[in-house]
């Protein structure tokens, strides 16, 4: 661990599409986010452990109320096409993501997701409450779930007695893992992410994964911000959900890549070697827009995968930015 709050900051979970128009689109008209940046290009190969050099591949990152962290990215490829795995199952298991989020106005955003081609309400909103993490009193909530046109999973909480947000906000990315330990000490001591919480309970259906009455274990690490930009894990501990052995490692349409930003590349890269993570691109550089688009800097970037599969690129900027 680093002096400052961690040694990276989650600034996006980009998601591989078949489509990253339409979901541009869901997440415009449906999310009411916005188009922060936007290219076409050709990979350089190595990064992630999908398609190869020379790849031609669109992506769109998506803004919502913070222009650094919490972002969406929306990675297509063009040429060649990557296979496709099928229609969406609908049912999530180990190497699944769920982002969860806060929504300003439930009812408005379920008409949206409904209207919405591809689009679909798993869970229709109900009302309950939960202790304050913090320990402040009980929340009083309104939850949902649904998937977007491309089958990603999202919950989603709207809070009567505290404030929401103004736009619709994703808080944290939640991985479903094999082994909930294993993945706190890759996020705490590899990625210098700080634990806020760990508690184990019984599922009530809403989940696309598992039954109501399975018992998870579900922790949660924050970088530099205490509310979003967040990452966990969660492990069934019974019902275990089958764990589908090599295919974790393959990466394509339906998958979620993890972008952050850190200020030591070389210290991040020597404890990821050190931890016997699978490293699919060393700590190489290379030369980068400036934010803003003016004038270039020098980025140093690595590529990784956690135990589980999940990949990572981390990159250091040397404008800081």
């Amino acid at each position: 661990m680093t002096d400052s709050l961690s040694d990276i900051i989650l600034k996006r979970t980009t998601l591989i599409v078949r489509d990253a128009d339409r979901m541009k689109d869901f997440y415009e008209q449906v999310l009411g986010w916005t188009v922060s940046y936007s290219s076409e290009m050709e990979l350089t190969g190595g990064l992630l452990p999908c398609g190869k050099k020379g790849d031609r591949v669109k992506l769109y990152m998506m803004q919502g109320a913070d222009p650094d962290i919490a972002k969406i990215g929306l990675l297509e490829w063009l040429d060649p096409k990557l296979s496709d795995p099928g229609s969406p199952t609908h049912r999530l298991g180990i190497g699944n993501i769920v982002l969860v989020a806060d929504v300003p106005d439930m009812t408005v955003l379920m008409e949206k997701v409904e209207a919405f081609p591809g689009a679909k309400v798993h869970f229709a909103p109900e009302d309950g409450t939960f202790p304050d993490p913090r320990g402040e009193g009980t929340i009083e909530f309104s939850n949902a779930a649904m998937f977007d046109p491309e089958g990603f999973f999202y919950e989603l909480y709207y809070r009567y007695n505290r404030p929401n947000p103004e736009q619709f906000l994703i808080r944290r990315t939640t991985c479903i893992v094999r082994d909930i330990d294993q993945t706190l000490d890759f996020f705490t001591n590899t990625l210098g992410l700080t634990k806020i919480q760990d508690s184990t309970m019984d599922l009530e259906g809403m989940l696309a994964a598992g039954k109501a009455g399975d018992t998870v274990r579900f922790a949660v690490c924050k970088a530099d911000h205490d509310y979003y930009g967040m990452a966990a894990g969660l492990q069934f501990i019974k019902d275990p959900l089958d764990d589908p052995g090599d295919a974790t490692w393959n990466t394509g349409i339906g998958s979620a890549v993890f972008v952050g930003g850190t200020q030591d590349a070389a210290g991040l890269f020597d404890k990821v070697k050190a931890s016997g993570l699978k490293v699919t691109r060393d700590l190489f550089s290379r030369t980068v827009p400036k934010t803003g688009g003016q004038g270039e800097t020098q980025m140093h970037s690595m590529g990784f995968q956690d135990h589980d599969g999940f990949v990572w690129e981390v990159n250091q900027r040397e404008d800081g930015k």
